[in-house]
């Protein structure tokens, strides 16, 4: 029987796949979680008739009315198939291109869902000067988007949680810890030279101050261990990722104008590209009640 408390924790999850090789862990990923939380899921299929498919997500083929109904009805064929083996039900969603104002219409209609895509790879120089596909839907979104780039081989066991003292990490610690009450939890901290210099202890005592003003429960703050890295933000999290075995990385995604992640690039995109486990990324546009008190 299904654990009411862990559906009240994730109500849904919107898989946007094209059912490719690339998509393939995304899939798993979203089979385990769905299995875990007792959680529904639909899955997402784009028919972009009047582009080249994406570099980030390769969407479905197909020019005309007839090539979609075909390959609305091979990814009707494949849901089924996929989850029906692992004794789980999922409903199809059909939408037309473009590919990142579909996946948030779909999004809106489904508030509080997870949504689920695979990592960005081999981002074209247009791409890159314009922000990735999941990049642009990370900040169009008012609900966290995860992106797996591993293997399933089990839950999320070890989850990091990139912290700076501000609301959008606020806001996803908070998230962290009210989806994964039970697993490991680490606040972890970087200072990149920016920041006055200070020994490690006076460090910690900051970070340890910003983590009980969250508002987590007492049983989830408990949880909650600190770390403290140097050097660039995105090298050391990939250092401490590979070196402590973290399975998901959970950012907070700031508002930055257009035109500065243009020009400088964001740091949840920069993360996204150089983290070695799935990352999941908190909007800023997500409610901060949303993201529940930890509990």
């Amino acid at each position: 029987m299904r654990d009411p408390h862990h559906s009240s924790r994730l109500p849904g999850l919107l898989l946007a796949t094209d059912f490719g090789p690339r998509c393939d862990r995304a899939l798993e990923r979203t089979r385990q979680l769905a299995a875990e939380f007792g959680a529904p899921v639909e899955v997402l299929t784009v028919h972009e008739p009047a582009r080249a498919p994406d570099d980030v997500l390769p969407w479905l083929d197909g020019d005309d009315a007839a090539g979609a109904a075909r390959a609305e009805g091979a990814a009707r064929a494949e849901v089924a198939r996929e989850f029906a083996d692992a004794g789980l039900q999922a409903q199809p969603r059909f939408a037309g291109g473009p590919v990142d104002a579909a996946i948030l219409q779909a999004a809106a209609a489904l508030p509080g869902w997870l949504v689920v895509t695979g990592a960005p790879r081999g981002e074209t120089l247009v791409g890159a000067l314009l922000g990735s596909t999941v990049e642009r839907v990370a900040h169009g979104l008012a609900q966290p988007l995860l992106v797996v780039r591993r293997r399933v081989r089990a839950p999320y066991r070890a989850v990091l949680v990139a912290v700076d003292g501000g609301t959008a990490a606020r806001r996803a610690l908070r998230l962290a810890a009210r989806l994964f009450p039970d697993r490991r939890l680490v606040a972890f901290h970087v200072r990149d030279g920016m920041e006055p210099l200070a020994d490690e202890v006076a460090m910690e005592a900051e970070l340890e101050r910003f983590v009980d003003a969250c508002g987590l429960s007492p049983q989830a703050r408990a949880g909650v261990a600190l770390a403290v890295g140097e050097g660039g933000p995105e090298a050391a999290l990939a250092r401490y990722v590979r070196a402590n075995a973290i399975d998901l990385a959970v950012l907070g995604v700031r508002e930055e104008p257009a035109l500065r992640r243009l020009l400088v690039g964001s740091r949840s995109g920069h993360l996204l590209q150089d983290a070695a486990c799935d990352t999941l990324l908190v909007p800023a546009a997500m409610p901060d009640g949303a993201a529940g008190d930890g509990a």
